[in-house]
């Protein structure tokens, strides 16, 4: 997915609209709509902004696979793998979790 259209999907993930987006930004809304629409290019603290207020990591609007934390990170880890080992560490995630639970 586009750089602009995860901001737009944020954005709308998050139940605001683009006035109040823009408002909370502190820029025009039309500004906003160029933005989303991949007309202009955010500045960095702009972006920093949008992924506080709508909850996400900075990463998540630049990488398919963005690391929120160490499950996730295990999961874009477990993806790289070939079928069979990432059938073989499930298998070992699963019982190490059993055990632990027990």
């Amino acid at each position: 997915m586009d750089f602009h259209k995860r901001i737009r999907q944020a954005r709308i993930d998050s139940h605001i609209s683009q006035i109040k987006m823009a408002k909370m930004l502190y820029i025009s809304r039309q500004t906003y709509i160029d933005i989303e629409n991949g007309i202009r290019v955010p500045k960095a603290d702009t972006i920093y902004k949008i992924a506080i207020i709508t909850n996400h990591s900075v990463g998540y609007f630049f990488y398919d696979n963005y690391q929120l934390g160490d499950i996730h990170q295990i999961g874009f880890l477990l993806e790289q793998l070939p079928n069979e080992k990432r059938k073989w560490y499930l298998k070992l995630l699963k019982k190490i979790i059993e055990y632990e639970c027990t």
